[in-house]
């Protein structure tokens, strides 16, 4: 049976990842190998709108490395992927001319819609997802950049709506501020709280509950992967749970930030 290496690169707001996959016959695919490396390229986008040059180049010489791993794993195919913390940078043309002279590798950039495609089409080959949907559920990506929110009541689609307020996004927005600010984590729920609270007044009826949340985006597999007790990788947890290890984590956090 013949196995071909596959490799799959996704540059984000604020990590570049590398996953290597077998493929062998059947349509059986078995991922062999995850590299993540942390780089906050949307603080530059988010915030100015161009990536710095010190950033672009820190940029190639991880891809760089991505490119070696991929020759020792014999890699036959690839694709590489920005996501809008590229494709929304006024410089984006001179960023992916770089990576293509410097590394080799050809990158595209995905609009808004194509990842959420490619995303949700992922979730939705999960156990479990129709069982989730069918009843009433949100899907949330949660991005550097934007959030989207798709609603499912009794198992229809209610509306997919794109709000910018992503993690990055929203710190980018309250950085001017938060030396002005006793209490900047009040300032972040409410602006978060303001923008859930209209979506769920324009598309939910009295009466109606979400029962069901799906959570996506790489910090959320890290949550995951912290709420574990043993360190493995979970796929579903208990609200209560999940809410109560996210105000364990707010407070450190916070705690942190104020000695600096």
């Amino acid at each position: 049976m013949a196995i071909t290496t596959f490799a799959a690169i996704y540059i984000g707001s604020y990590e570049v990842s590398l996953k290597i996959f077998e493929l062998s016959g059947k349509k059986k695919i078995r991922e062999i190998d995850h590299i993540r490396t942390r780089l906050e390229l949307g603080r530059d986008t988010f915030h100015s709108g161009v990536i710095g040059s010190d950033l672009v180049d820190e940029l190639c010489m991880i891809l760089a490395d991505f490119a070696r791993i991929m020759q020792g794993y014999k890699v036959k195919d690839y694709r590489a992927f920005a996501g809008n913390v590229v494709g929304e940078a006024k410089n984006m043309l001179f960023i992916l001319d770089q990576i293509t002279t410097q590394t080799g590798l050809h990158v595209a950039t995905l609009s808004n819609s194509e990842r959420r495609f490619l995303t949700y089409k992922g979730v939705a080959a999960r156990p479990g997802f129709d069982k989730m949907t069918k009843d009433s559920a949100a899907v949330i990506d949660v991005g550097g950049g934007s959030l989207q929110i798709t609603l499912f009541i009794n198992g229809r689609v209610v509306t997919t709506q794109h709000l910018a307020i992503g993690t990055m996004r929203l710190m980018e927005m309250l950085s001017d501020i938060e030396h002005n600010v006793l209490h900047l984590e009040n300032q972040l729920e409410e602006l978060v709280d303001k923008e859930l609270a209209v979506f769920l007044a324009q598309y939910m009826h009295p009466g109606e509950e979400i029962k069901n949340v799906i959570l996506m985006g790489d910090y959320i597999a890290e949550i995951m992967r912290k709420i574990s007790r043993n360190g493995e990788e979970m796929h579903e947890v208990e609200a209560t749970r999940f809410i109560n290890f996210l105000k364990k984590l707010d407070k450190k956090v916070w705690k942190k930030s104020r000695k600096y």
